[in-house]
C-alpha cells in the first residue's frame, strides 16, 4: 500500500525548504567539507531564466523539449500540484528559449509527478501520474499525447499499472517507461499493486498503440533520471522501498533486453537527467538533515567515469533545449528555471 510520504521535493528545494512528512525522509550520509566534491575545470555554468507562469509553491510538472516552426526550442510544462490545492487542472505552458518568454496553451492537465515525458514525432507522451491532494493520493495508468502543431491532446491505450514518479526514455519510435511506484489504493484490483516500491519497466508502440512488458530494472529509481544516449536507455538515482537514496548506475539495451549496472552516482538521491554532449548529465538532490544540498554530474559512456559539473541553485525536471546553436540544460520548478551552459 502507500506510504504516507508526500514527495514535495521537487517544488519546495527551489527555496531551500523540505517537507519532512510522514514516517519516512530521504537521509544520506553527513557529507563534510573535506570530501565535498569540488567542481572541476570544465564544469560549467547556470544563469536564470524567465519565471514561469506559476506560483513558487507549483512543485511536480514535467518538461519536454519540442521545435517550432522555425526550429526554435520550445520547452513544454505539464501539470503540476501545490501543497494547498493538490492536483488540479493547469493549462500547459510553453518557454520560449530563444525569446526567454513563457505563454499558455489551451489543453489542461490534471496529474502530477507522472513517469516523464517522450518525444516521438509531432507529439509529447506522458505517463501515469498522481490525481488529488492529501498523503495518500491516487494513482493514473493513462497515457496521453500531446500534439504541440496542433495544440490538442489525445488519449491513448492505458499503461499496464496505475503508477507515478517514473522516467520515460524514446528510443527509435517506442516509449519506453520505468515508473517509479506502483499505486495500491485499489489493491488488489488489476493495475494496483500490494506494494508501491517497482521495478516494473514497459515499452509503448504508437504505431499499434500497445503496451509491452520489458524485463525489470536491477534497481530502483523512484524519482531519478534518465536519458537516451546511443540509443540505450541510462537511469540513475532517485530512492529505494524505504525512500532512502540510492546511486545506482543503470542502462538498458531495447536490442538485447538487458539491463546492466554501471560506475554508481558520486552521490545518492532524488536526481533529474538529460543527455548532452553524449554525456548523461544528473542533477541531484541530497540532504544533510533537513538543507538540500544540489550536485550536477556528467557520466561519459565512453570512459565509465563521472564528472563533477557546476550545481544549480533549484532543480525540477530537466530537458535539453538549443540556444544559438549550442545544447544547454534546462530545469524548472515553482516559478524558477535555468539554463546551463557546458
Amino acid at each position: 500500500m502507500q506510504h504516507p510520504v508526500r514527495h514535495r521535493w521537487l517544488g519546495l528545494i527551489a527555496f531551500g525548504l523540505v517537507a519532512c512528512e510522514g514516517s519516512r525522509a530521504p537521509t544520506q550520509p553527513d557529507l563534510t567539507p573535506a570530501d565535498a566534491p569540488i567542481a572541476a575545470a570544465g564544469a560549467g555554468s547556470w544563469s536564470p531564466r524567465a519565471p514561469t507562469l506559476y506560483d513558487q509553491f507549483i512543485y511536480g510538472y514535467d518538461l519536454a523539449t519540442a521545435p517550432d516552426a522555425s526550429g526554435n526550442s520550445i520547452v513544454y510544462a505539464f501539470g503540476g500540484a501545490s501543497s494547498d490545492d493538490g492536483g488540479v487542472r493547469r493549462a500547459i505552458i510553453a518557454y520560449n528559449v530563444a525569446a526567454d518568454a513563457w505563454s499558455k496553451r489551451t489543453p489542461l492537465v490534471d496529474v502530477y509527478e507522472s513517469n516523464g515525458v517522450g518525444k516521438i514525432g509531432n507529439k509529447l507522451y506522458f505517463s501515469g501520474g498522481k490525481l488529488g491532494a492529501g498523503n495518500l493520493p491516487d494513482f493514473t495508468n493513462r497515457l496521453w499525447a500531446y500534439d504541440y502543431t496542433q495544440d490538442r491532446m489525445i488519449r491513448k491505450a492505458d499503461m499496464p499499472i496505475f503508477s507515478a514518479e517514473g522516467v520515460t526514455g524514446v528510443i527509435g519510435t517506442r516509449l519506453y517507461v520505468l515508473p517509479g511506484a506502483c499505486g495500491g489504493n485499489a489493491y488488489p484490483n488489476p493495475g494496483y499493486c500490494a506494494e508501491e516500491a517497482t521495478r516494473r519497466f514497459y515499452r509503448y508502440d504508437p504505431g499499434t498503440d500497445t503496451w509491452t512488458s520489458r524485463r525489470q530494472t536491477p534497481h530502483y529509481h523512484r524519482g531519478g533520471a534518465a536519458a537516451v544516449i546511443a540509443g540505450k536507455l541510462y537511469v540513475a538515482g532517485g530512492v529505494g522501498p524505504e525512500i532512502l537514496g540510492v546511486a545506482d548506475l543503470d542502462v538498458y539495451d531495447p536490442a538485447t533486453n538487458t539491463w546492466r549496472s554501471l560506475a554508481p552516482l558520486p552521490t545518492a538521491g532524488f536526481a533529474r537527467g538529460a543527455a548532452l554532449g553524449g554525456e548523461f548529465h544528473v542533477l541531484v538532490v541530497r540532504y544533510d538533515g533537513t538543507t538540500p544540498d544540489f550536485r550536477h554530474y556528467a557520466y561519459s559512456p565512453v570512459t565509465s567515469q563521472w564528472k563533477t559539473k557546476a550545481p544549480p541553485d533549484v532543480i525540477g525536471s530537466a530537458t535539453k533545449v538549443a540556444l544559438n546553436g549550442s545544447a544547454r540544460i534546462f530545469t524548472a520548478t515553482g516559478n524558477r528555471s535555468a539554463l546551463f551552459t557546458p
